[in-house]
């Protein structure tokens, strides 16, 4: 029997500030029919678009609040509330007070009309969405507090880092996972002091460290040489590594 189809597509890839024509972070997940997203940075809504009618998801996961991952959910209010999403009420899950994070910048109106609003539960936790879809996450060192997301069906697995710095709950939560999307901002140069995010070298290690099967690499600042980080992970890496592209579908 053919295992019900997990796919990734990388709708924004980009990190607080980008190359030209990259959304921020944004990641679509199809498992077996179901449409799941993970974050909503500047540009992803409508690139989204391109993909698929945001009432149709299922599932929208923000992983942290550091605007390059979350802040489209204001023009998103608007689409749900008042545009084409209007009678429907999309379902998020998001760090505690997400809502009055986003009132805050845009004011109190359409936020309840246009989603349902659940909160990340402690620093690990899980939850079935039925179908024989599971999702897990872990608390990471970034951002307090960042989530780290795990997605599986039917036997396959795909892992999210969000955003974070070294750490052990990273490999935890992709032990043994098809795929790893991982963050590499500082692509082949090291992570300057006092920031709590990765380089091709470090994702490679967490990657290592947690056996998943592929790597792919994402959130990577301009400035930085991507060919050059692709070899330095590679190098490290005990699977294959590639970037993540906008638009490209990966079967997981």
């Amino acid at each position: 029997m053919t295992a019900a189809p997990l796919t990734l597509t990388p709708v924004g890839v980009g990190p607080a500030y980008a190359r030209t024509g990259e959304a921020q972070s944004c990641y679509l997940v199809r498992a077996a029919g179901r449409a799941i997203c993970l974050d909503l940075g500047a540009g992803a809504l409508n690139r989204l678009q391109a993909h698929l009618a945001p009432q149709d998801l299922e599932l929208l996961v923000i992983s942290h609040l550091h605007p390059d991952h979350c802040i489209d959910l204001l023009s998103l209010r608007i689409y749900m509330a008042w545009g084409p999403g209007a009678g429907h009420r999309l379902r998020i899950l998001a760090p505690e007070g997400t809502r009055e994070h986003m009132v805050r910048f845009g004011g109190e109106d359409g936020w309840d009309r246009a989603f349902a609003f659940e909160a990340f539960a402690g620093d690990r936790g899980e939850h079935d969405l039925g179908g024989g879809l599971a999702l897990r996450y872990r608390e990471v060192p970034h951002l307090k507090p960042t989530y780290a997301v795990r997605l599986d069906l039917d036997g396959r697995s795909l892992v999210y880092g969000a955003d974070c710095a070294p750490c052990g709950e990273l490999p935890e939560l992709a032990r043994d996972a098809d795929l790893l999307l991982a963050e590499c901002s500082s692509g082949a140069d090291p992570v300057p002091d006092r920031q709590a995010h990765l380089d091709a070298a470090q994702a490679a290690a967490i990657a290592n460290s947690a056996g998943v099967r592929r790597l792919l690499l994402t959130h990577c600042y301009p400035e930085h040489d991507r060919d050059a980080a692709l070899a330095l992970a590679r190098s490290r890496a005990a699977m294959p590594v590639h970037w993540a592209l906008q638009d490209q579908e990966v079967t997981v």
